[in-house]
C-alpha cells in the first residue's frame, strides 16, 4: 500500500521531468537549423546552419533605381514608362504604378538587395527589355484596378510582343491566375512550364 501511495505521488513529478525534457530538445533541435524543425524563407528545409550562414554571408548593395530614358518619340496610343519597380510592376507617365497582369516575379526588397537574386534578376530583364524604347500601350482585362490602386494591365511593346508573355517566355516570372483577370491565363501556364523545361531564369539548373 505504501508503494502504490509512493507512485501515484511521484507521477506528476515524472510526467513535468518528462515534458520539460521533451521541450528541451525540440528547441535544440529548432536552434540548430535540423529538418524538420526549421524552413529557410524561401520556405525549403534547412539542413544544419547552412540557410542561416548562406543569408548571413549573402553580398547586400542599396537598391539602385531602375529609371528609364525618354524615348525619342511617344507613339500614339502608347505610355512613357518612367520606371521599373520589379519584375511585374513598372510606372508609367508621372507615377501610375502598372501591376502586369496574369504574373508574378519574385520580390525585391525595397532598400538592400542581392544582386543575384532572382527577383532582381528578374527586375534588371524587364529594365533591359524597355531600355530601347521605353513605352508602352496598355490592355485590360475584367477589372482595372487592385487593392493596391495599381493599374491591372497588359503591356504591349512598340514590337508587338507582350511583355508579360516575354517576362514568362523568358522564365523570370511564375503564372498567377486570379479571377477574373485570366484572358491569357492558358497562355502563360504553358510558356511557364516550357521555361521550367529549358531551365531558362529563375528556373536555371
Amino acid at each position: 500500500m505504501r508503494q502504490q501511495r509512493h507512485g501515484k505521488i511521484n507521477t506528476p513529478l515524472a510526467a513535468v521531468l518528462l515534458l520539460s525534457a521533451t521541450g528541451a530538445l525540440g528547441w535544440w533541435l529548432w536552434y540548430s537549423g535540423l529538418p524538420p524543425f526549421r524552413l529557410r524563407q524561401d520556405g525549403i528545409y534547412a539542413t544544419g546552419n547552412g540557410a542561416r550562414d548562406s543569408a548571413a554571408t549573402a553580398t547586400l548593395v542599396d537598391r539602385p533605381f531602375l529609371d528609364l530614358p525618354a524615348p525619342a518619340k511617344v507613339k500614339s496610343g502608347y505610355l512613357r514608362v518612367t520606371r521599373v519597380v520589379d519584375g511585374d510592376t513598372i510606372v508609367v507617365g508621372d507615377k501610375e504604378r502598372v501591376r502586369l497582369i496574369g504574373i508574378d516575379t519574385d520580390e525585391v526588397p525595397p532598400d538592400r538587395i542581392d544582386p543575384n537574386s532572382a527577383g532582381w534578376r528578374a527586375a534588371l530583364f524587364v529594365h533591359e527589355t524597355l531600355k530601347a524604347d521605353p513605352q508602352v500601350k496598355l490592355q485590360y482585362d475584367r477589372e482595372r484596378k487592385d487593392k493596391d490602386d495599381r493599374t491591372l494591365a497588359y503591356a504591349i511593346l512598340t514590337d508587338g510582343r507582350m511583355l508579360n508573355e516575354v517576362i514568362v517566355k523568358e522564365g523570370w516570372a511564375k503564372t498567377m491566375k486570379i479571377e477574373p483577370n485570366t484572358k491569357y491565363a492558358g497562355r502563360f501556364a504553358e510558356l511557364e512550364l516550357e521555361a521550367r523545361d529549358a531551365g531558362l531564369g529563375r528556373w536555371a539548373r
